[in-house]
C-alpha cells in the first residue's frame, strides 16, 4: 500500500498544520516502510499539486495538515483517505495511521463537516420533535433498508 505524506522539509519530515504549508510530498510504501519518491513543489498552489500527485501515484491515503477546498475536492473525489498528521514526523504519522490512531480529515478548511453525519443528526432531531421522514435509500449500497 502506498500513502503520501506532506512535510515541511526533508531534514526532519515534520508535517505542517496545513497541506498548503508543505514543501515536499513523500510517497511511502507502507508494507516495506520505505520512501519510494520525494516530490518538491515550488508552485503557489502546492496543496493542489500535492493532491494531484497523491492521485497520480495511486496512493490509498494522504497524511497531512488541514486541507483547503480545491485540494480536498481532488483527494476526496478520487476516494483517497485523509488523515490529520500535523505535528508528527512522517514516520510517526505512518505508524499512528497503521494503528488507527490518526484522526480522519472529514472536510476542507471552513467546510460543514461530513454531510452523512450532519444528515443523521438532523434526522434524529426531527424524530425527537415527532417529525418522521421516509428513508429514500440514497445512503444504502443496494438501495434497500437492510
Amino acid at each position: 500500500m502506498k500513502v503520501s505524506v506532506a512535510v515541511s522539509n526533508i531534514e526532519d519530515h515534520m508535517i505542517p498544520d496545513e497541506l498548503i504549508q508543505a514543501r515536499y510530498l513523500l510517497i511511502v510504501d507502507v508494507d516495506k516502510m520505505v520512501i519510494v519518491n520525494t516530490i518538491q513543489s515550488q508552485d503557489d498552489k502546492r496543496d493542489v499539486f500535492f493532491a494531484e500527485q497523491t492521485v497520480k501515484w495511486d496512493c490509498e491515503a494522504i497524511i497531512c495538515g488541514e486541507i483547503e477546498m480545491e485540494a480536498f475536492g481532488i483527494i476526496s473525489g478520487n476516494c483517497v483517505s485523509r488523515f490529520l498528521g500535523s505535528g508528527y514526523t512522517a514516520i510517526e504519522a505512518v505508524d499512528l495511521m497503521e494503528r488507527y490512531k490518526l484522526p480522519i480529515i472529514r472536510d476542507f478548511v471552513g467546510g460543514e463537516g461530513c454531510q452523512g453525519e450532519k444528515a443523521y443528526q438532523e434526522l434524529q432531531e426531527k424524530e425527537k420533535a415527532g417529525i418522521y421522514e421516509e428513508c429514500d435509500g440514497h445512503h444504502h449500497e443496494d438501495g434497500d433498508d437492510k
